[in-house]
């Protein structure tokens, strides 16, 4: 199954923890129409990441990994629902599972959160122009 991770799953610290050595392969990919938002309301207030509809489009990671691990990811997420989306992988359109927030809410974003999107986008080669975007967010709060 092809899973595309655009938030904190991207940071190769967590995604290893996750999931784990079933990664079988990871590749950048780009979601078009779409924006990064943080605005799924953690248990401190602020916001982790999520994407919605009409936007310029949203860098990511597509991993290929076992159903055993999107099940899991479906159980440990429980503010996110997993969606089938079109990413464009090396121009190419490909299906890829994702997962969107359940509920939003008008909250600021999560710090680290960012941090993570930041460190995890800088070690897959992501665009830099989509890094320093992230990165004037971060400056900003």
């Amino acid at each position: 199954m092809l899973l595309f991770a655009y938030g904190t799953l991207m940071d190769i610290e967590k995604a290893g923890r996750i999931l784990k050595s079933r990664i079988k392969t990871a590749r950048k990919a780009f979601l078009p129409n779409y924006e990064l938002v943080f605005n799924v309301e953690s248990t401190f207030g602020t916001g982790n990441p999520n994407v919605r509809e009409g936007g310029d489009g949203v860098w990511g990671v597509v991993y290929e990994v076992d159903e055993k691990i999107v099940r899991k990811l479906d159980e440990t997420s429980p503010e996110y629902r997993r969606v089938e989306v079109d990413v464009l992988i090396d121009g190419k359109p490909v299906k890829a599972w994702t997962y969107v927030g359940k509920k939003t809410a008008n909250v600021p974003p999560d710090r680290s959160c960012i941090e993570r999107v930041i460190r995890g986008a800088r070690a897959h080669g992501l665009p830099e122009d989509y890094i320093k975007k992230l990165e004037e967010l971060l400056q900003s709060l």
